[in-house]
């Protein structure tokens, strides 16, 4: 079943104000601050188990962790097709490997 990125990226700034790490009033650039301690984590993630999410690794929960913030960094930002922004920006790293 797929989840429109938008549709997705709404639950997530909806999570993250339900559980307070944000609020609807909050500025987009306390996400981006999100992102960089959530890359971080990930940097320092390792191979093994996860010790909250069973069934994945580390890295795979804290590579979903940079995705989350990243949606909602879009979503604060007011982005209105995150498939396609995401789409076009594949296609344009397709074009620059050739």
């Amino acid at each position: 079943m797929a989840i429109p990125l938008k549709k997705f990226a709404m639950q997530c700034e909806e999570v993250a104000i339900a559980n307070g790490s944000i609020t609807p009033e909050s500025s987009p650039t306390a996400t981006l601050y999100d992102i960089s301690r959530r890359w971080r984590n990930l940097c320092n993630a390792s191979a093994f188990k996860s010790m909250t999410l069973k069934g994945w690794t580390e890295k795979e929960e804290c590579a979903a962790e940079v995705i989350i913030a990243s949606l909602i960094y879009l979503q604060r930002i007011g982005c209105s097709d995150v498939e396609k922004l995401v789409r076009d920006t594949l296609a344009r790293h397709g074009q620059q490997a050739l």
